[in-house]
């Protein structure tokens, strides 16, 4: 009953922001201060980084930059526990019996997707697993109100169907699996997995009546064309209300194709493992708010100076504003992001983000049985999660059923070909696909970068060769 009522504190915390901005930037800075503070006391890491800044009114600018490779070299040193240790963690993620059981008791556990080249473990306290959802509730939908009226929803829990890959330590999954046990009175989940045959999902859907479906841009539009073709049929259920797209960028396009063939509202929501709440969907158009009040994000061009709001970056700075137990403060990311101009017409004082380019990937695809079959990014990462000694990593498809990986290790450390295979296979064998390809691990010292500087993770050679269906 006590965690209900803090969580019920924390949701109505959350409602305020939708008003007032000057309300945003107060909470913004004494989230800002006090991270700093803890961070300098409890991380040896930042004791020393910070060692001769006043903290107290230092710039952000006056604050060095984190880059992931620095983070999970240093991150014994990191965290502000001192009794979590990487050793153990990547020991405790390798163990699948793991997933939804809390480290020491206390944390939650996930590794980063690696689409940044390498993965890196994030921990965060049960208050912090628990904001996900609260976020969710408070920003996430059209449901703009206070708790009072989600009350009703013990008598009629609101259904939320999310399409993943297979269960795992991935971000997105492993929020799921330390869902709140006092929220089951009021938030029913299925989680489907995309690689399962699409009747058997249909009919998983239509029995379970979704109010909500959150998932890949690939799968969202999967599903999309079998309700336009006549196979599904939520729009006649009538139970869809909202659809959000996350991982993936959605196009407007199909944005309009799936609100107009499931007559359901479209958000799409930009996040990463190291801040899952970082955005909430638009519920009025396209792109997503800032939750500004519990990060900050600076898009920044390559020198690392800001860009004005209309402008795309080169790569982003995260701070999360309220994991304490791992701080992450201003964290390099590369993804290429906008921000609006111009306030958003659904008239929230959240930040705008308009854009988010960074993350495109070219889209791989297997044939079987003469058909052509979309194989999410994901399903590879789902097992390079496991590889901490990796630095970066490619993608490649260069056959209808033949896949490379092309692995960087980290600098003075080794890397094993036959342990990405099989932790790759693993995932792809959980997926039921394992007859479905041919996978070469290749160890190299670098991986080229395109025009933009940057490395394409997934590279999909062989869909030049051959015309589309």
């Amino acid at each position: 009953m006590l965690d209900l009522v803090r969580f019920v504190v924390t949701l109505q915390s959350l409602y305020p922001f939708w008003k007032d901005a000057s309300q945003i930037e107060a909470k913004r800075e004494e989230r800002l201060r006090a991270l700093l503070a803890y961070a300098a006391r409890h991380s040896p890491f930042y004791r020393r980084r910070f060692a001769g800044l006043d903290l107290a009114r230092c710039t952000l600018t006056d604050l060095p930059t984190l880059t992931k490779s620095e983070m999970m070299a240093h991150y014994d040193d990191v965290v502000t526990d001192r009794r979590i240790k990487k050793a153990d963690l990547s020991a405790f993620v390798d163990d699948p019996r793991n997933l939804g059981r809390l480290y020491l008791g206390r944390y939650g556990v996930s590794h980063t997707s690696g689409s940044q080249g390498q993965p890196a473990l994030i921990v965060q306290d049960r208050d912090a697993l628990n904001l996900v959802f609260a976020v969710q509730f408070a920003r996430g939908t059209k449901l703009k109100r206070r708790f009072l009226p989600h009350l009703g929803r013990i008598l009629n829990p609101a259904r939320m169907a999310v399409l993943t890959v297979q269960p795992g330590f991935y971000p997105s999954a492993s929020a799921f699996a330390y869902f709140p046990k006092f929220l089951t009175p009021f938030f029913k989940v299925l989680h489907l997995t995309v690689s399962d045959p699409m009747a058997r999902n249909i009919r998983k859907l239509e029995r379970f009546r979704p109010e909500f479906i959150t998932g890949y841009a690939s799968a969202l539009e999967a599903f999309g064309r079998e309700e336009a073709e006549g196979r599904m049929r939520l729009r006649e259920i009538g139970c869809l209300q909202q659809i959000t797209n996350v991982a993936e960028p959605l196009s407007n396009e199909a944005g309009d194709f799936l609100e107009r063939v499931f007559a359901a509202r479209v958000t799409d929501e930009y996040a990463m493992g190291e801040c899952l709440v970082l955005s909430s969907g638009c519920v009025a158009g396209r792109g997503s708010h800032l939750n500004a009040d519990l990060a900050i994000l600076e898009v920044v061009d390559d020198q690392g100076q800001p860009v004005p709001p209309g402008t795309e970056g080169s790569k982003v700075l995260l701070t999360n504003l309220y994991n304490r137990v791992q701080p992450i403060i201003r964290y390099e990311i590369d993804d290429r992001v906008m921000m609006s101009a111009s306030p958003c017409r659904c008239g929230s004082p959240l930040p705008r983000i308009e854009k988010v380019s960074g993350r495109t990937k070219d889209r791989l695809w297997i044939e079987t049985g003469g058909k052509r079959r979309e194989v999410p990014y994901y399903v590879f990462l789902s097992g390079l999660h496991h590889v901490l000694e990796l630095a970066e990593h490619q993608v490649v498809q260069t056959g209808p059923r033949n896949f490379e990986i092309r692995a960087v290790p980290v600098s003075g450390q080794q890397l094993s070909a036959d342990r990405i295979r099989q932790v790759v296979m693993e995932q792809v064998k959980a997926e039921g696909l394992e007859n479905a390809f041919d996978l070469k691990i290749e160890i190299v010292p670098e991986i080229a970068r395109g025009p933009s500087g940057k490395i394409a993770r997934v590279k999909n050679e062989y869909a030049t060769m051959v015309p589309e269906d």
